[in-house]
């Protein structure tokens, strides 16, 4: 049976704490699971979703329009949690809070967000999708692709285009990708936030002994509501020193808006 993100990313609230737009601080109770994993550790995406539901039930804002993320620790699958979600400043369109996510009494990442509801569709400006083969002319993303197991890709169905291809352009690696659930669960804002960080690392497709590729800071914008279907995603990074990546995520729903971007800070371990 595919397991279900949202069971996966179920929250409550603490017996002791009133729930509502105006409450200031709200505790939140959960359990991380093992489905969602790369190797031992539950994939970044996955934590940001819990987070982002915690963040959008406190709220009741529709989506975050920026969520920055900090890894201080590894997750921790098939384990109780908590997430702290306290609102800092509400404005007339706009929501500054933050979010703290514990377990075993230690923060494993800390995360400062805006909230709000979606723009108006008057688009001025918003980049089109590159032109790639469809996903069922792309391949299955191998699952022991980095080595490890990925448990992820039980419920997420990942289509590569041209494996391992470096770009073109000098001084940078990118994929190009598709994502959905297997189940077809609808794209929304946790969605969102777990695909922008489901895909291969972009430097994989040129340092093929890259193994783990651990995110220390995330920077998400939910842009749109995706629509139904397959989502297209573009994986980027051109600054790689150090043992450091910064790499770049977009997706385009199945009508070609751009729903939601992403840049990531991580290290580099190889074989």
């Amino acid at each position: 049976m595919t397991p279900n993100f949202d069971e996966a990313t179920a929250l409550v609230p603490d017996d002791e704490t009133p729930v509502g737009p105006d409450t200031d601080e709200v505790l939140w109770h959960g359990h991380m699971t093992n489905d969602w994993s790369i190797g031992a550790v539950p994939n970044g995406g996955y934590t940001s979703a819990i987070v982002v539901r915690a963040l959008l039930a406190h709220t009741g804002a529709q989506r975050p329009a920026s969520l920055t993320t900090h890894y201080q620790r590894p997750t921790i699958a098939d384990a109780p949690l908590t997430v702290r979600t306290r609102v800092i400043r509400r404005g007339r369109s706009m929501t500054h809070v933050e979010a703290v996510f514990v377990q075993d009494d230690k923060t494993r990442a800390h995360s400062i967000a805006v909230l709000g509801d979606y723009a108006t569709d008057d688009v001025l400006f918003a980049r089109t999708p590159p032109t790639i083969p469809s996903a069922e002319d792309c391949e299955p993303r191998d699952p022991k692709s980095q080595g490890l197991d990925m448990t992820l890709m039980q419920s997420l169905d990942i289509r590569v285009d041209s494996p391992n291809k470096a770009d073109s352009r000098p001084g940078s690696s990118r994929f190009d990708c598709w994502v959905r659930f297997r189940d077809d669960r609808p794209n929304d804002e946790l969605a969102l936030a777990l695909m922008v960080d489901a895909f291969p690392p972009a430097i994989l497709a040129a340092v093929p002994t890259t193994a783990w590729v651990p995110t220390i800071e995330m920077t998400t914008h939910i842009r749109a509501t995706a629509a139904p279907g397959w989502i297209q995603g573009e994986i980027v990074t051109d600054d790689v020193r150090g043992g450091e990546i910064v790499e770049d995520v977009r997706l385009w729903d199945s009508t070609g808006a751009l729903v939601a971007e992403a840049r990531q800070i991580a290290l580099l371990r190889t074989n």
